[in-house]
C-alpha cells in the first residue's frame, strides 16, 4: 500500500471498493480506514467524475488505478479525513499530467491543502513517467491559486473564467 507521510498528513490511495465507500459518505470508508468519521460534503462534480469516470475507469484499466483514484488526506492529529487529491488520468506521452484537488469544510485555510500538493509532487518526481504536473482553477479561487503558487506551480494560460497552470517535476 503506497502512503505518502507529510508533517501533517498521511496520503493514500483509494481502492476501488474504498472508492465506492467514499460516494456512500456514510462513514464506511472511515470505519474501513480506522479513522474518526467527519461528515462531508461531496462536491456534485465529484461525484459524478467518481461514478462516471474514475470508478469504470478502474475497472477497465487497473494498470493505471493511481491515477483513476482519490488520494485520500487524513489529518494525523485528529485521524480523520480531511480533503482528497486526484490525478485526471495518467500521464500522457510527454509525461504530462493533471492534478485536481479539494479541502473539506471545517479544514480549510490551515496550509492542508499546500502540505498535501507538496507531498504529491514530492511522489511524482520519484515516478519516471511524470515529467509535468499541471492544474486548473477558477480564476475566482484565490485559495487554490495560491496552493499551487506555493508548491512552484507557474501560470501558463488564463481566460476570464479559468486559469491554467503547469510546473516541472522532472526532465
Amino acid at each position: 500500500m503506497i502512503q505518502l507521510k507529510t508533517p501533517r498528513l498521511f496520503i493514500q490511495p483509494l481502492t476501488k471498493t474504498q472508492q465506492e465507500l467514499y460516494l456512500a459518505n456514510n462513514g464506511s470508508l472511515e470505519k474501513e480506514l480506522g479513522l474518526n468519521y467527519t461528515p462531508k460534503k461531496i462536491n456534485e462534480d465529484l461525484e459524478d467524475s467518481l461514478k462516471n469516470f474514475f470508478l469504470p475507469l478502474i475497472t477497465k484499466h487497473p494498470q493505471h488505478h493511481l491515477f483513476y483514484t482519490l488520494w485520500a488526506m487524513v489529518l494525523k492529529e485528529e485521524q480523520t479525513l480531511v480533503g482528497d487529491l486526484c490525478f485526471k488520468g495518467p500521464p500522457d506521452d510527454d509525461g504530462k499530467v493533471e492534478i485536481g484537488y479539494g479541502t473539506y469544510d471545517g479544514f480549510q485555510k490551515q496550509g492542508l491543502m499546500t502540505e498535501a500538493v507538496a507531498g504529491l509532487v514530492h511522489w511524482c518526481q520519484q515516478q519516471s513517467r511524470i515529467k509535468t504536473l499541471t492544474a486548473e482553477t477558477e480564476a475566482s479561487n484565490e485559495a487554490s491559486e495560491k496552493v499551487l503558487i506555493r508548491n512552484h506551480f507557474t501560470l501558463d494560460c488564463q481566460t476570464r473564467d479559468n486559469s491554467w497552470w503547469i510546473r516541472k517535476v522532472s526532465e
